[in-house]
């Protein structure tokens, strides 16, 4: 087994380690932690295709579109944060 093949697994262990953790979180102390395992199970999904063909590729352009996404929720959460009263 290659070491590329070999860090998608680890990391995808990583992501499936999340979304324990993150349930037992959820279910021990909060509802508002609910979307950490639903993230990390998408994670965990994305890091095991990236051994099929093309798709790396597609991941790259949904990284680059998240990258955005997130970037204009700062800005926005910071406008948010500052507005004054």
């Amino acid at each position: 087994m290659s070491s590329q093949k070999v860090i998608v697994y680890l990391t995808s262990l990583v992501a499936i380690g999340i979304v324990v953790v993150g349930l037992l979180a959820t279910v021990l102390h909060s509802t508002m932690l609910a979307p950490i395992p639903v993230l990390g199970l998408i994670l965990a999904v994305l890091v095991l295709l990236t051994n099929k063909g093309h798709f790396a590729h597609t991941v790259e352009n949904i990284e680059k579109a998240m990258f955005f996404i997130t970037f204009i929720v700062i800005i926005c959460s910071f406008i948010l944060l500052y507005k004054p009263i």
